[in-house]
């Protein structure tokens, strides 16, 4: 499978254009082996924290960067069980992920129920220097997850599944190009010295956090239509009140012997983190600069704070032969601000265009 993607957000903001490949061969009876491949190059520019003028581009940081990453995973498929081990590998210029992953999953009840349970262990290298600051170098975050998960086949049109996962990321939970604005005054009382000047510190987040994610899909044949729809839930939350939920349809209907059309829609709505703000005028909250986790805490990045996101689109997928398909896809993605507060200029929209292949052989 080969996959092309183009991510490309109004107003010149980031451009992401990324190649997927991804190959699976029997080793043995029991083995199997999956490969899959990522490369990703990132240009344009994005908020980093200044607030936002629809007469500059000043709040805007202009960005350029590749990251190179791919998974190798082993499956072994012995009676009614089947154990998975992954390694994954992510680099960038200033960020270096590496992940271990092993699942194992059980077939129940003639296969109708299948249970799983998984570990991973995400360990990250990141640069807190970027962009360009004293920083405190290299620093790293640590991220285990603990999953558990079920899948049913309820009738010959009808599955549901459900899934589990915890998550305590600990370490640099920051990200270095996102800082926070403060109104400091100079020379207080001087009768000609005195001027407030805006300076921009570095944000910062806790250095630990509890992340929970509940999702539950159902795929349903309708005969009548000769077409399945499926429709996923996903709620994602973590100890700093961040809310989140996700919505997502599909409908797969084929024309005639070649084609397979998929109209989508995704809906997301998610509550701010506590430690979000637009600025830290108005607190008592004095920054450093060169904060390491500890209270308080501050983020002015927008993606922290209350939104919504839509996505809506179409795929088609056509089918050469049996072993070899081909898939264009085109969507377009929304969002929006709701607290109130924070301009509106600092949520993108963008275009999505995607083409792939499928070849078995």
């Amino acid at each position: 499978m080969a996959k092309y993607q183009l991510w490309d957000e109004d107003d010149d903001r980031i451009r992401v254009v990324s190649w997927y490949l991804k190959g699976e061969t029997d080793l043995s009876k029991e083995w199997s082996m999956e490969v899959v491949g990522l490369l990703d190059s990132i240009t344009g520019a994005t908020p980093y924290g200044r607030p936002a003028d629809s007469g500059s581009r000043e709040w805007l940081a202009e960005l350029e960067d590749e990251r190179v990453a791919g998974i190798v995973s082993f499956s072994r498929i012995a009676e009614q069980y089947e154990h998975t081990f992954e390694f994954g590998y992510s680099d960038e210029p200033d960020y270096l992920s590496k992940t271990y992953g092993y699942s194992i999953a059980r077939s129940l009840a003639e296969e109708t129920l299948v249970l799983q349970a998984g570990l991973s262990f995400q360990d990250d290298r990141v640069d807190s220097s970027v962009p360009g600051g004293p920083g405190l170098g290299i620093r790293s975050k640590t991220t285990p997850e603990l999953s558990i998960g079920a899948y049913r086949v309820l009738n010959p049109k009808t599955t549901l599944s459900l899934n589990l996962t915890w998550g305590f990321p600990k370490g640099y939970l920051s990200d270095p190009y996102k800082q926070i604005g403060l109104t400091e005054t100079l020379f207080p009382g001087h009768p000609t010295l005195e001027r407030e000047v805006f300076y921009m510190y570095p944000e910062n987040r806790p250095d630990e956090r509890r992340t929970f994610v509940l999702y539950t899909e159902a795929t349903r044949y309708l005969e009548g239509m000769q077409a399945s729809v499926e429709g996923s839930y996903r709620l994602f939350s973590d100890d700093a009140s961040l809310l989140g939920h996700t919505i997502e349809l599909k409908l797969l209907k084929r024309l005639g012997e070649k084609f397979v059309i998929q109209p989508n829609y995704r809906y997301y709505q998610q509550d701010s983190a506590e430690f979000y703000r637009t600025s830290l005028d108005g607190t008592s909250i004095t920054p450093l600069l060169q904060p390491r986790g500890k209270g308080p805490h501050y983020s002015s990045d927008y993606r922290l704070s209350e939104l919504i996101t839509q996505s809506y689109g179409i795929k088609l997928t056509y089918f050469h032969k049996e072993d070899f398909s081909v898939d264009f896809s085109v969507d377009r993605y929304v969002m929006r601000g709701r607290d109130g507060i924070t301009s509106q200029l600092f949520y993108p929209d963008a275009r999505v265009l995607t083409i792939g292949f499928q070849w078995e052989f």
